[in-house]
């Protein structure tokens, strides 16, 4: 395509000086131009119906409050032979690019790097935050411009920008570098999970000096095919194994590249949470690189436990990894859990001015399935609290060795790491009634357990208990300074079906088809994690045919899905649930439940 604007040429207040590039789709074009004053400075003049240039001028006042991104000095109209143009001109900024500076050899170690992924990152914060989020979809080393001199990051390569797609780009894709390219994208779906995936790309390729299952990138450059890239990325997270970087750091740039989609970062503020705030154990242990390290403890006294550390106890902030609102429904619960806990652990000057405590502990109890361990997790994302997760096989060891110390231990550390949460999942398992136990060292077991429990509150403790069987619990442990609440977790009612729905079909590729409010009437019966299931099971079904998640493959799957909780196991349950009010309500308990 030969240049439109001609040498010399008066656009606005600029004149044209040299034609740099066409842009891949012949759409749009770039020069150098002057000011009046001489300045120079990088005009791109686009057609005037181009949606990703359009973006450009759109969200130019949130460019400009971000230093990572050129400043914008003017924006215009123009006709030319009787064709509309848009034109957008920008400061002339120096610098070099991160690709150039790569390929001279440059290696970065972590800290080196982390300065610079911080502003990239901060920077697509600005746009993925917007009412609409605007997807960068271009991240590379090429478009990551230095100036050493100021230590400033600049943004470029601004014309593939897009609203999320899901299923078909609206840009033109043929001029990407597919070594930064998320797995999705080549279905057509980009979105904030895909620009993350092009930040871990260009991290890893600062510390590597290549990208990302690119040994072979000098080879086939930039345009390596989908099937050759596919090919290669079949190599796994091997990757990542011999980097010069922590374990740590590992799991954060893992999951920022993961190929998995549900199992990479979901948002800029998870992997900013990460670089600064380290992450947490569970994800720790789950990553490929964890080493296991033990070299005091003896192996076969430890109590595995998840535990989750967070230094922002600020009650005003809600969980980085969406806390509270990825619970459908359960709206009383939630709210007892913000007032009555949240908020006294969070504010300790107001707790001592009021003489306001917390409750011991609470017992989440109900049908299996419907999101009692679920709702704990994500209490403690929402509180920011310290999270120790205790399933009933951790303790299971330490009955059978006779460890009664080892209940001690757990709650010693628990005081130490104040404000804590503690969450025990299947408590009946671990405090069976005594009544019909026949090993008195299992009965020692429980009654350490019960003394333990003993007004915790006062040591920073909060206790989480949940169970499918409550009748199966010794009932000392459901007296007030232990147990003080009683927790029924129905099953879903239709309101709140359609919000789990929503949630777990949220980010796939979904056909418009999907109607919420049908599949939440035509669910009634079914459970959270069924729901869950019929999710997957149906993006699977559609990812294996290539095609998107339509309502007619959802209501397919859930015709074959089988309930959780059968109609009789629901009339058991709700006859328990009536059996435990009454007798809440003869201790004088105030109902907390549904």
């Amino acid at each position: 395509m030969n240049a439109t604007l001609s040498i010399g040429q008066k656009v606005g207040d600029f004149c044209v000086e040299e034609f740099v590039k066409t842009s891949s789709d012949n759409r749009g074009e770039s020069y150098f131009v002057s000011d009046k004053d001489g300045r120079k400075a990088l005009m791109k003049l686009y057609a005037a119906d181009a949606e990703s240039h359009t973006l450009e001028c759109e969200v130019n006042t949130v460019l400009s409050i971000n230093s990572a991104f050129v400043p914008m000095v003017a924006v215009g109209d123009i006709e030319h032979n009787g064709v509309a143009f848009r034109y957008i001109v920008r400061e002339y900024v120096e610098g070099e690019r991160l690709s150039e500076i790569v390929k001279a050899g440059r290696l970065y170690s972590w800290e080196e790097a982390m300065p610079i992924i911080l502003q990239v990152l901060n920077a697509l914060k600005h746009l993925h935050s917007l009412d609409k989020a605007i997807i960068h979809n271009d991240i590379t080393a090429r478009n990551i411009l230095i100036n050493e001199e100021r230590k400033q990051v600049y943004i470029i390569g601004m014309g593939h920008m897009s609203h999320q797609c899901n299923g078909r780009a609206t840009f033109c894709t043929k001029d990407l570098n597919n070594w930064y390219r998320a797995p999705e994208t080549f279905k057509g779906i980009y979105g904030v999970k895909s620009d993350i995936f092009s930040v871990g790309a260009l991290l890893y390729t600062m510390l590597v000096g290549f990208e990302p299952w690119g040994v072979i990138a000098d080879v086939y450059g930039p345009d390596v095919d989908k099937s050759m890239l596919k090919r290669l990325r079949s190599i796994g997270d091997e990757i990542i194994d011999d980097i010069q970087i922590t374990d740590e750091q590992k799991v954060i740039l893992g999951k920022m590249i993961a190929l998995d989609y549900d199992k990479r970062y979901s948002c800029v503020d998870d992997v900013v949470k990460g670089i600064i705030h380290g992450v947490s154990k569970k994800d720790l242990q789950e990553s490929p690189w964890y080493r296991v390290v033990n070299e005091e403890a003896d192996e076969e006294a430890d109590v595995e436990l998840d535990i989750e550390e967070d230094v922002d106890t600020d009650a005003t902030t809600n969980g980085v990894n969406g806390g509270f609102a990825d619970v459908a429904g359960m709206a009383d619960v939630k709210s007892m859990l913000y007032k009555e806990v949240m908020f006294v652990m969070q504010n300790k000057e107001k707790a001592r001015k009021y003489r306001l405590k917390a409750p011991n502990g609470v017992l989440f109890y109900g049908p299996p399935g419907c999101g009692k361990t679920f709702i704990a997790e994500k209490f403690a994302e929402e509180s920011h609290l310290n999270f120790m997760m205790v399933k009933a096989s951790d303790l299971g060891s330490i009955y059978i060795h006779g460890s009664q110390g080892k209940i001690a231990e757990l709650f010693d550390e628990a005081t130490k790491k104040a404000p804590t949460v503690i969450c025990f999942d299947e408590l009946d398992g671990m405090v069976p009634d005594r009544t019909s136990i026949q090993n008195e060292g299992l009965s020692g077991e429980v009654n350490e357990f019960l003394s333990q429990l003993n007004n915790c509150s006062d040591r920073g403790i909060f206790v989480i208990g949940t169970s499918n069987r409550p009748e199966k619990i010794d009932p000392a442990i459901l007296r007030t300074g232990r147990m003080d609440k009683m927790v029924y977790i129905p099953m879903p009612d239709a309101e709140a079906r359609k919000e789990l729905f929503k949630i777990y079909l949220d980010d796939r590729y979904c056909d418009e088809s999907i109607d919420l409010d049908e599949l939440a009437q035509k669910s009634e019966g079914y459970v959270a994690s069924d729901i869950s299931f019929m999710a997957n099971e149906s993006a699977l079904e559609a990812a294996m045919a290539d095609v998107p998640i339509t309502q007619d493959l959802v209501l397919g799957v859930m015709r074959k899905a089988r309930r959780s909780v059968t109609q009789n196991d629901a009339a058991d349950y709700e006859r328990m649930r009536k059996k435990f009010e009454q007798q809440s309500y003869s201790h004088e308990r105030h109902r907390i439940g549904y």
